[in-house]
């Protein structure tokens, strides 16, 4: 017993070395194969064109289609399952197979169009589109939208593919045309947002530079998807094969023609399109014609059929929205049509003469403004910002024989009186204010502002706490950090003095009075008074340690080697507290429940954001204020703040035309933000010298 089992040992242990030797002798002949062949593991190589697919013979596809009618249910099922499983490869056969004289096979390739099961991507395809496009088959068609605008966000065109799937086979019209105007809009890819309604920073910007610069592929992806176009009949694929066939010269005619036939759907009712998809492909037809300025013309008139219809579209039951005519109006603005705003507003108020809110008595003032008629833009504001009725003559001036001292109040409007002023009214000013920021119109924004601190500007009331922080970070973004801190001056004077006030106020954590010290540091060492600027600064991180704006302006000024050492240890402080609130907050983000998970990305984001910008302003690690930042912008993609810092690390890393196109984002994000415009220019200058001085990887 005991030999057999020694045999037996000696056998199993035979077995099991010459079985070792295979793997390795199979590992050493793989790697070797590997090592002979690095094309196998090379993405850029292996990898398709995004917009092409694993090609299958058109007569094969046929063949199921026609099994789609067979009289054997096996043969019907087996057919529909290959056809699902060839998805976008089938798309083009099956949308005319819903026309084939045989009702089982046009019912059954119907049903296929809108089958889950269909395969519209393929292994090939980059993992974030596939996972888009899986949330868009899912997604119910209100949330489709922005599945759309996701895939249109995707870098390296990654989204081009889905996108171009969708404008030619979606089973919906509407979702097509969603689609297709995302890849229309690639046409304007290389305009920047903000340059186009601020003269001052588009003189700075050569656009042949910039196109330089941009370097888009956009281009190059026209003979794709002019492919993709092949064989579809959807509409929005007929936008597409226009558009892309023959970009430049823009002619209008066939577009018009297009126009037409969405204004017929939507008297219709036709479910095929929508009032936004008709108002947004009107818009891009006027954008085209502007590119060259003899088509002005031509452009105004397309472009003055969008009010109508969005009156049209409104009916006559309930108050009016009044938001998309708003939005019309900022978007003539920006396109430099500013006479559509001005004819826009003579037709609605006829309708709803008492009804118009102040944002578009604004943005009128603007539009003259944008006309070189400062004295009637100022009168205008003036009415806005008394709240009083405007009067627009037909020929687009101002009744000269009633000065506008006399013209009625709306009715309902919020008096001057403090005793008669509302919560609500404050509220309205409040809410009115930040959106003439976010246009770019500062000066309006800070007019109702102080209306909204008349009388309480040292009160602990919410509106004046949200007024003073909106009105001085106004001011500081234009640089006037005197008359920001001024603003704060006698506010912060209470807040000082009064414990119980800074008890009700501090749960608000605006840091007011952090900002004020800030605010008045910089412009103490704008004017050279460096001692005071940099007590002023001390002050300032006391009040608030996180408030690494003030860390940074001490970086700035010229210090002894004490001074130096005093900053150096606040500096070490914060960046330590910023270090351990990360860590706590990824401890916190992975076992977070997943209906908080986005709360803390955001908490997260922020703390991120806030040491990678502190460590780029004063000398401190920049590969790690860098990744910092990369991971900030990856957990909070929106926030132009992060953006911003991102382009910083960028430009300090070395990387000036990548830090220009990151600019470039965060505009996009808030385009009439001052500090993000003139972080452009100087990104642009540095990108603009390296383009000079040869080439730069981007």
């Amino acid at each position: 017993k005991i030999a057999r089992a020694r045999l037996a040992l000696c056998a199993f242990l035979h077995c099991a070395f010459l079985h070792c030797a295979s793997l390795l002798w199979a590992s050493l002949l793989w790697a070797s194969l590997l090592w002979a062949c690095p094309w196998t593991l090379s993405p850029q190589a292996n990898a398709q064109s995004p917009l092409n697919a694993p090609a299958i013979p058109k007569e094969e596809i046929q063949g199921w289609i026609v099994k789609l009618g067979s009289e054997s249910y096996s043969e019907r099922i087996e057919a529909q399952r290959r056809l699902e499983s060839l998805g976008t490869l089938a798309l083009a056969q099956i949308r005319q197979a819903t026309r084939n004289d045989d009702p089982q096979i046009a019912s059954q390739a119907r049903f296929l169009l809108q089958s889950n099961q269909l395969r519209w991507t393929w292994n090939n395809n980059p993992f974030e589109t596939r996972k888009i496009v899986e949330a868009y088959q899912l997604a119910p068609p209100e949330a489709k939208r922005r599945h759309i605008k996701e895939l249109n966000s995707l870098d390296n065109n990654h989204g081009v593919a889905a996108l171009c799937r969708i404008s030619c086979y979606d089973s919906s019209e509407l979702h097509s045309k969603l689609a297709a105007l995302e890849l229309l809009g690639r046409l304007n890819q290389r305009r920047i947002p903000g340059v186009a309604s601020s003269p001052t920073l588009n003189a700075q910007l050569d656009p042949n530079t910039v196109q330089a610069l941009l370097d888009s592929p956009d281009r190059d992806l026209a003979p794709s998807i002019l492919q993709s176009t092949q064989g579809a009949s959807s509409q929005a694929s007929q936008w597409l094969a226009l558009a892309f066939s023959n970009p430049e010269p823009f002619t209008a005619h066939p577009w018009k023609r297009l126009l037409e036939t969405e204004e017929k759907l939507l008297a219709n009712s036709s479910p095929e399109t929508r009032l936004d998809v008709s108002v947004e492909l009107t818009r891009w037809v006027s954008e085209q014609l502007l590119k060259n300025p003899q088509n002005r013309p031509e452009a105004l008139q397309i472009a003055r059929s969008i009010p109508p219809a969005i009156l049209a579209g409104q009916g006559q039951q309930g108050p009016p929205d009044l938001d998309p005519l708003i939005e019309f109006a900022q978007w003539a603005i920006e396109a430099q049509l500013p006479e559509l705003v001005q004819e826009q507003y003579l037709e609605i108020h006829k309708l709803f003469p008492n009804t118009l809110p102040p944002i578009l008595h604004y943005l009128l003032a603007e539009s003259f403004a944008r006309q070189d008629q400062p004295q009637i833009a100022q009168r205008i504001a003036q009415d806005a910002l008394d709240r009083k009725s405007i009067a627009l003559n037909p020929d687009l001036t101002l009744p000269s024989d009633s000065p506008s001292a006399d013209t009625p109040p709306l009715p309902n409007a919020p008096q001057k009186e403090i005793q008669f002023r509302s919560l609500s009214a404050d509220s309205q000013r409040l809410e009115l204010a930040q959106r003439l920021i976010e246009l770019g119109l500062q000066d309006w924004a800070q007019l109702e502002l102080r209306r909204v601190l008349e009388g309480k500007e040292d009160s602990p009331e919410t509106a004046t706490l949200l007024a003073l922080h909106h009105l001085s970070s106004s001011l500081h973004d234009q640089l006037r950090d005197d008359q920001a801190a001024q603003s704060l001056e006698k506010w912060v004077g209470r807040y000082e003095t009064e414990k119980l006030f800074r008890m009700q106020v501090d749960e608000f954590q605006l840091d007011l009075a952090s900002n004020y010290y800030l605010y008045r540091a910089n412009d103490r060492a704008k004017k050279g008074n460096t001692d005071q600027a940099r007590e002023d600064y001390f002050q300032s991180i006391h009040l608030a340690s996180d408030n690494v704006d003030a860390l940074i302006g001490l970086a700035q000024l010229t210090e002894s080697p004490e001074q130096k050492r005093r900053r150096l240890a606040d500096q070490e402080q914060t960046v330590g507290a910023l270090r351990n609130e990360i860590d706590g907050m990824d401890r916190d983000l992975r076992l977070a429940n997943p209906m908080f998970q986005a709360m803390e990305k955001k908490r997260l984001a922020n703390s991120l954001n806030t040491l990678a910008w502190l460590l780029i302003n004063t000398d401190a690690d920049k590969q790690e204020a860098l990744m910092l930042s990369r991971r900030s912008c990856s957990l909070a993609p929106e926030q132009s703040a992060y953006q911003d810092t991102l382009a910083h690390c960028l430009e300090k890393n070395g990387k000036n035309r990548e830090a220009f196109r990151t600019q470039i984002k965060a505009l996009s994000l808030e385009p009439n933000q001052l500090s993000l415009q003139r972080a452009l220019v100087r990104f642009y200058q540095l990108a603009a010298k390296d383009l000079n001085n040869g080439p730069q990887s981007p």
